[in-house]
């Protein structure tokens, strides 16, 4: 499956989201079509406006985080249970913020991935390194313990790989350093599970979409997404199908 979706992060008020939406649609069904998927991840009270605002376009709405459990005292955490009642159709898990900014554990995304998927939302795993890990070396080492949150797991699941160093920075991987791991990602994720995509998720533009599209299924996109006419430029440099 090939997906692009826009992940908003701390952005966007309601009237936002509604221009941004209306603006893309307008790209979107007047442009050249795709055959690809695409969504998009606002905050959490924007959620339920952009799936009304987006029903019936096709276009994918999902949430940035999730709590695992159904419900409970957690105080400020958002549940599976209740993002499903909104109908959401995927979950940002792992995002490399959430790792080290608010120290969420391998541990705890893998039980947010089988939590989304058991729950019939699509998880979207982000696995990455940062720079000292790079440095030194230790780059597969990382990514293949990030995955073992796909063990156990039987729905079709999307895998995010965004090198923490190239993720705003404005410094870009090279396509040989993301072919070596999408390629390392494909081999370790059969090991648990047969269906799934991968994607990229590191300082996208439309030429790094165009660069890297015949080696991921699509990506995952932070700032450049912001911008809808930006956004519709990569969707359609990753729909090569």
């Amino acid at each position: 499956m090939i997906i692009t979706l826009a992940n908003f992060k701390m952005n966007k008020t309601l009237y936002d989201n509604k221009v941004w939406a209306e603006k893309f649609c307008e790209l979107l069904f007047k442009g050249r079509k795709l055959s690809s998927k695409v969504g998009c991840a606002p905050s959490f009270p924007y959620i339920k406006t952009m799936k009304d605002v987006l029903i019936g376009t096709g276009i994918y709405v999902g949430a940035q985080n999730m709590y695992f459990e159904p419900k409970g005292a957690f105080t400020g955490e958002v549940s599976i249970s209740q993002l499903k009642d909104l109908g959401i159709d995927f979950v940002i898990i792992g995002h490399s913020e959430r790792r080290h900014i608010f120290g969420e554990t391998d541990e705890l995304i893998k039980k947010k991935v089988h939590s989304a998927a058991s729950n019939g939302i699509l998880p979207v795993l982000c696995v990455g390194e940062t720079l000292e890990q790079r440095k030194s070396g230790k780059t597969l080492e990382i990514i293949e313990k990030q995955l073992e949150a796909l063990e156990g797991a039987k729905n079709h699941i999307v895998i995010a790989y965004e090198p923490v160093w190239a993720i705003g920075t404005g410094i870009p991987a090279t396509k040989e350093q993301i072919k070596e791991v999408v390629d390392f990602i494909r081999e370790k994720s059969k090991k648990y599970i047969k269906d799934f995509s991968v994607l990229y998720g590191g300082s996208i533009d439309e030429k790094v979409a165009e660069e890297i599209s015949d080696i991921c299924d699509g990506g995952l996109v932070g700032s450049a997404s912001l911008d809808p006419q930006k956004f519709y430029k990569i969707c359609l440099a990753f729909d090569t199908v």
